[in-house]
Order: structure tokens, then sequence, then C-alpha cells
């Protein structure tokens, strides 16, 4: 038999929420100078209220059948005999589960989603009901659950493995020069000292000027005074 892991969790949240809201009207009485065996009764009657609202059903499944458990009583279906899954939305979703002989089961598919092996459990049953021709709706729900649980479940094996999803591993490398990337200056570009360019010995650069090529400067002009 397998259960609902996160259950326990859920419980003890609950309780301490209930117990808390008890502990807080009773310290306000105890401050105020009212508190009287009647009130207390009163806020302890309303902690209970809130711990049955807040308590979650226990989910338990098997070969073929899925039952959860309040704190009133147990609701149990045939998981190979179901004849109908229905999705309920709104603030809280639900998924309603009907057998062939009457049995009834609400459950929150969080619940599933966060167990895989009773979604396994249920998924079984379903398939064996389809098998039988008895189910004869639930299709829509029981695809949008299952695309769920698998994002869930791929999602906790990216981020296990230090990947993020919708990330594709690429081969860490330079890339080539694009048709607008700045390439490195080839043969014949400026501050080569190649072939064309300037301070080069290439064709049509200017060359270092030899022997001769400048002149000594000559003897200065005379000046007005002396010519006089």
């Amino acid at each position: 038999m397998d259960h609902d892991r996160t259950w326990l969790s859920e419980l003890r949240a609950a309780l301490g929420c209930s117990g808390g809201l008890l502990a807080l009207m009773l310290l306000v009485d105890l401050a105020n100078g009212t508190l009287a065996l009647w009130r207390a009764l009163c806020w302890t009657a309303v902690a209970v209220l809130l711990l049955a609202i807040l308590c979650p059903p226990r989910v338990t499944a098997g070969e073929h059948w899925l039952a959860s458990r309040g704190l009133v009583r147990t609701r149990r279906v045939h998981t190979d005999l179901l004849v109908a899954v229905r999705g309920e939305g709104g603030p809280a979703p639900r998924l309603v589960l009907r057998d062939a002989l009457g049995g009834r089961v609400v459950l929150d598919p969080a619940v599933l989603t966060a167990n895989p092996v009773l979604w396994h459990r249920l998924d079984q049953g379903v398939r064996r009901s389809r098998e039988r021709g008895v189910l004869r709706c639930g299709a829509a729900p029981l695809r949008t659950l299952a695309d769920r649980i698998d994002g869930d479940g791929a999602r906790a094996v990216f981020e296990a493995s230090g990947l993020r999803c919708g990330a594709a591993s690429r081969p860490a490398h330079d890339p080539g020069p694009g048709p607008n990337s700045v390439r490195d200056p080839g043969p014949g570009s400026a501050g080569d000292p190649g072939a064309g360019s300037v301070g080069g010995p290439g064709l049509g650069s200017v060359r270092d000027p030899g022997p001769g090529s400048v002149r000594e400067p000559g003897p200065p002009p005379p000046r007005p005074e002396e010519a006089a």
C-alpha cells in the first residue's frame, strides 16, 4: 500500500495553526482579565473547527483501488472500474473519481503531482478501465494532469543535474569570423609592414630617403643692411 508522503507535514501545519489560534485567544482573555471556563470552551471549539477545515485527507492507493480518509469517513474507489473522471476548477482544483460500484473520491491533483507512486497506481487503473470499456469520460482531465506531472518531473531532473529548462548545451568554442566581424589585418592593411603599407618596404610605400635625396642647407641669405 502506498500513501501520501506530504500528508504528515500538512497535518503538522494544520495543528500548528489551530493550536496557535487557541493559545492567542486564551492569552488575550488572560491579559484582559476576561478568561472564563465558557470562553475557553468557546475558543477550543473554534480551534477544533479550524483543524477540521485545514486537516488534509490522507490518500492511499493499492492495486486497482484508491482511498481518501478524512476525519469522519473514508471514501474508496476501484480504479479498474472507473466510469468517470472529472476535474473541478476554482481556487482549489479538485479531481473527482467515480467507479461502477457507486464509489466516489474527491482529491487534490497536487497530491498526485507530489506522489508519482500514487499517480502510477491511478494510471494503471485507468488503463484497465479503458480496456474494459467502462470509462466513458475523463480523458481531458487525465491528460492535463499527466502533462503537469511529466513537466514537473522533467524540471526536477534538470534542477538536479544543474541545468535549466529550455537551455540547450552548446560546445564552448570561439565563434568564427562572421560577415560583419572585425578580421585580423592582413598584408597590405594600414599599420602592417607588408606590401602597400605606409612605412613598409612594399610597392608604393614611402621608402627611406637614400643618400643625396635630401640636399644640405646652403648659406643663409644676406640681410638688407649688409647688402647696402
